[in-house]
């Protein structure tokens, strides 16, 4: 006698469709490999992310701290930027759980002024008058700063 294989419990849902949409769907599916359930849990994850809880990103942020103190990348850099400005925008909109409605909303506050002062910043350096190095140096690295070797004096 065979025995089923065991199946992690899942929540199951019969969903009514509208004429036609299944054939997009399924259509759409197999252009990229994948069956029609998995289509779509996809875009029903993408629609409705996993809540992130508060102590989970306050470890990845100080993990990621703990290794640029270790050795500084430029790739850690904009991983850490990214993380945290990813933890503001899900305390802000409420994808990461365990913070109260007052803290939500300071935090969601503050991240709108953040976000007009940096637009105005970068308004403002796109309204400066850049001569060709400036402007080269700003598309490459987001900066005018300008590292001159003074030329050695001559005796």
């Amino acid at each position: 006698m065979t025995k089923k294989p065991v199946v992690q419990p899942q929540d199951k849902y019969v969903l009514r469709l509208p004429d036609g949409l299944r054939d997009r769907i399924k259509a759409y599916a197999e252009r990229h490999g994948r069956s029609m359930n998995a289509e779509i849990v996809r875009v029903l994850e993408r629609e409705f992310p996993e809540p992130w809880p508060l102590a989970d990103q306050i470890t990845q942020l100080v993990s990621l701290s703990s290794a640029l103190k270790d050795t500084i990348k430029s790739d850690d850099l904009n991983k850490l930027g990214d993380t945290l400005l990813k933890t503001v925008e899900g305390v802000a909109s409420g994808r990461v759980q365990g913070v109260d409605e007052d803290t939500r909303k300071a935090v969601a506050q503050w991240l709108i002024d953040w976000q007009s002062q940096f637009d105005e910043v970068q308004q403002t350096d796109f309204e400066m008058e850049l001569d060709d190095e400036e402007q080269e140096t700003y598309t490459r690295v987001g900066t005018t700063a300008k590292y001159v070797v003074p030329p050695e004096e001559t005796h």
